[in-house]
């Protein structure tokens, strides 16, 4: 991955470059990034980078041996961790490092969920054990095969099992000589603390809307400057989200949660167990596109009633849907409104039944668009 192909981020590009060409590469890494900000893509330029054999002054240069290697997630002196579903017999990430390698030479941009529908299993818990941790250990004890430096790239190390975690402490400790870590993270919150006090805290920021929407244009060349922008002010600098709308079409979004709402004004029961049937068999992702989508129309309509259009980013249905809809918000419910959908989208993560999550999120909105509890 070169830093040309990662959107954005210029200054941060600039640092991780003058930190290598000034021989200041800390050994441990925590790259950490929301969502389809380019966390994995920036890691895997720096790794490029690092191991590249002519470095230019910004960028490897994408022609020697290694750069080769680099591109195909081949080289040698890189290693990969990431999270796998377990078996009886399979506990290590070799026996799905070639998948890995395919998804994010696809998209790498990936995150947990694409990765998880990549594979095909009953098991739906994706995690990293202590084999993974233990298959760290080895093959970083290994010499460096072109004898620079060994580069372990770690995605999501926040599903490590805590004895993993501690086993992977203990190597952040010791580290072999010429050994770079880069722990690749959403949530660091879920890590040990430990570990992030031996890594040097980088971070990757949301991609700025004009960056984000020159990426989808290059995605959709069908799509105007406009269009692309407004899906990148929605998205909030998440390329993935972005691309998800740009691919679909984000009408059918607003159409269902335009309808719905008004089903739930009306207490309607009937018709909103209908939409939960419907919000069922969308799919776990389409599902928590909804749900975000509903957060950032919520978000309009707040801006609607407090009295500042300006900051309104809606036009045409939207911005009608909006106007209305603002109406209904007062100092009681519109703060309700907007937790009842937030708590929505982590039951999703957490495999809750999506009818049963649904109607129970009907139900609570009816509540606080009539009675504004």
């Amino acid at each position: 991955m070169l830093f040309s192909k990662v959107i954005g981020h210029a200054a941060l590009k600039a640092k991780l470059i003058g930190n290598i060409r000034e021989g200041r590469v800390p050994h441990a890494q925590l790259m950490v990034g929301p969502r389809g900000s380019g966390n994995l893509a920036m890691a895997l330029a720096y790794a490029q980078y690092l191991l590249c054999e002519n470095k230019g002054q910004a960028d490897a240069c994408g022609t020697c041996p290694s750069c080769i290697q680099m591109a195909k997630l081949e080289h040698p002196d890189l290693h990969l961790a990431f999270p796998i579903f377990f078996t009886d017999k399979v506990k290590t990430c070799d026996h799905f490092v070639a998948d890995w390698r395919h998804a994010v030479i696809e998209e790498p941009y990936i995150d947990i969920e694409q990765w998880r529908d990549q594979l095909e299993s009953e098991n739906k818990q994706l995690r990293m054990g202590v084999d993974i941790a233990q298959e760290i250990q080895r093959k970083l004890s290994l010499k460096s095969f072109r004898g620079g430096h060994k580069v372990m790239v770690i995605w999501q190390p926040e599903l490590m099992d805590p004895p993993a975690a501690n086993k992977l402490l203990k190597v952040l400790e010791e580290p072999e000589p010429g050994t770079v870590f880069l722990l690749v993270c959403s949530d660091p919150d879920q890590l040990l603390a430990t570990i992030v006090s031996r890594a040097q805290l980088i971070k990757v920021p949301a991609l700025p809307p004009v960056e984000l929407g020159e990426a989808l244009r290059e995605r959709f060349p069908e799509l105007s400057e406009a269009d692309s922008v407004n899906l990148a002010l929605r998205a909030e600098g998440d390329l993935l989200e972005a691309v998800e709308m740009a691919g679909k079409g984000e009408e059918e979004l607003f159409v269902f949660f335009r309808d719905w709402l008004r089903h739930c004004y009306k207490r309607e029961v009937v018709q909103a167990v209908e939409y939960g049937e419907h919000f069922q068999k969308m799919g776990r992702e389409r599902q928590k596109s909804l749900v975000r989508y509903g957060l950032y129309m919520i978000r309009q309509c707040a801006m609607q009633w407090q009295q500042l259009p300006d900051l309104v980013r809606v036009l045409g249905q939207e911005l009608e849907f909006v106007q209305n809809f603002s109406k209904l918000l007062n100092e009681r419910n519109a703060d309700g409104i907007r937790r009842e959908l937030e708590t929505a989208h982590v039951h999703i993560e957490r495999n809750a039944n999506p009818k049963v999550l649904f109607m129970d999120l009907s139900y609570r909105m009816m509540g606080h668009l009539r009675g504004g509890a």
